[in-house]
């Protein structure tokens, strides 16, 4: 299903039932249920001969769900200090290395640096770092102990609305059910965990968190919201019209969801707006914009010296993602055949994997065995995206948010497939970004400037 179907079904089943059914204590866990649906609507059909076993948000959600060790678990000196006024907790997909050899966060650590020495801040990760790895800012591991309790039979009442919704999706109500279970046992796990951890801070005033919208994340908020606490989910990636875990929310409560972050860290005014929009009177889960001080701290302290670089020849960095909704296929057919064709002019490509992505690289390798392999490399996804925006003059994605940042660097994006012309539909209007139906024509009239000059994206502001 493409990604704005799955969006307006969501919200036509937020609409259609009593949402507040759905509850564990004193918790609304709707937000568990819609991240459900948007997993398996988002996800490509399992059927299909192209797909791979599992989505990307499939894979995150089994990660999470392996807890396997201890609540606690130093990797570093850094130690938790009672007196923390301020908690950071990320993922290690976020982490980027720079030439230095250290790995860098690239969505808290710029946040963290201007308040070391000045304030008391943790910073933790949800799942095991490499102890092999030398971080920049040093960490601790938060993970739940593993539990061998079960959730018991869903409420007949509860039941009863899975039904309704299974109707109306088409995911199956045995499917709908057990995923919510599971969930729901994961979210009461990251809950009282969490809040062992939290009740000694009495000087606790913020939690920064990545990527809210699964259940560790989820236990967090609602176990900060217990005690007053305010959490904030900073901006990973695009926050777009259509992502279902951001927009689109039509009934939040008058004291919002406990499981939501009580705001939302944006990039610009269109992902403000974007969140906004299904519910602009809102008082709770606020977006407003903080900019994405990563790209501020690597031009400032970062950019390497590309006097080396030759200017000849054109270089194409193309971010892949893991097949969702529509985009089944990492590298399209347009790209191979442009790649055998008779190139006019000195290319190459770099192709960059999914740090999720696990079967990536041996996709590629199947992918392009017929192609010259002095015309492209395969990048693993673990180095400094930005370093690799430097060696570029180009770049192409299916949907990434990476097309905005490239902006900010200066390098023209072009999108592809039904999934970017629904997601990015303004900005390509606007001259934002190019977009093809997959032609190999068009591919050529953009890279040999046969095409319109691009405009420059105020997606991303850069503050200080």
């Amino acid at each position: 299903m493409k990604t704005a179907d799955a969006f307006r079904l969501i919200t036509e089943i937020e609409n259609s039932i009593d949402i507040n059914i759905f509850t564990w204590k004193n918790f609304n866990t709707w937000p568990l249920v819609r991240q459900i649906l948007w997993v398996e609507l988002t996800s490509v059909n399992q059927s299909h001969k192209k797909a791979p076993k599992k989505g990307l948000l499939r894979k995150i959600f089994s990660r999470v769900n392996r807890l396997t060790v201890s609540i606690i678990n130093s990797t570093s000196i850094h130690k938790s200090n009672k007196n923390d006024i301020k908690l950071f907790i990320s993922r290690p997909v976020y982490l980027q290395k720079l030439t230095s050899g250290e790995y860098f966060d690239r969505i808290i650590d710029p946040i963290i640096l201007p308040l070391n020495g000045r304030e008391f801040v943790t910073k933790y990760y949800v799942s095991k770092v490499s102890k092999k790895i030398q971080l920049s800012i040093p960490c601790l591991i938060f993970r739940p102990s593993y539990s061998f309790f079960k959730v018991s039979n869903i409420p007949s009442e509860q039941f009863s609305v899975i039904k309704k919704i299974s109707n109306i999706s088409g995911v199956k109500v045995e499917k709908l059910s057990k995923k919510y279970k599971e969930e729901l046992k994961t979210f009461i796990l990251w809950f009282y965990s969490a809040k062992k951890i939290l009740k000694n801070k009495t000087n606790l005033e913020e939690i920064y968190l990545t990527s809210w919208y699964f259940p560790d994340m989820m236990g967090i908020c609602a176990a900060a919201s217990e005690i007053g606490v305010k959490t904030i989910d900073v901006q990973h990636g695009k926050q777009g019209k259509y992502q279902a875990m951001y927009s689109g929310w039509t009934k939040i409560p008058k004291d919002g969801y406990a499981l939501m972050p009580d705001s939302f860290w944006c990039w610009g005014q269109p992902s403000c707006n974007h969140i906004l929009e299904s519910s602009p009177n809102r008082n709770i889960h606020i977006p407003f914009i903080g900019g994405y001080p990563w790209i501020d701290y690597y031009k400032k302290n970062l950019v390497p010296d590309k006097s080396w670089l030759s200017n000849s020849g054109i270089r194409i960095l193309f971010t892949m993602q893991p097949p969702q909704g529509k985009n089944v296929e990492r590298i399209p057919d347009f790209i191979v055949d442009f790649l055998l064709s008779n190139l006019e002019e000195n290319i190459s490509f770099i192709f960059r994997v999914h740090p999720n992505d696990l079967d990536a690289y041996s996709y590629c390798k199947r992918r392009l065995q017929q192609v010259d392999e002095n015309n492209y490399c395969i990048d693993f996804g673990k180095s400094n995206l930005y370093d690799v925006f430097i060696l570029s003059t180009h770049h192409i994605t299916a949907y990434s948010s990476c097309c905005y940042e490239a902006s900010v660097f200066g390098i023209p994006t072009l999108l592809f497939g039904e999934d970017a012309k629904d997601i990015y539909k303004d900005d390509i209007e606007n001259g934002v970004f190019m977009w093809t139906s997959e032609k190999v024509k068009d591919l050529k009239d953009w890279l040999y400037g046969r095409k319109s000059k691009q405009n420059t994206s105020s997606f991303i502001e850069i503050k200080g």
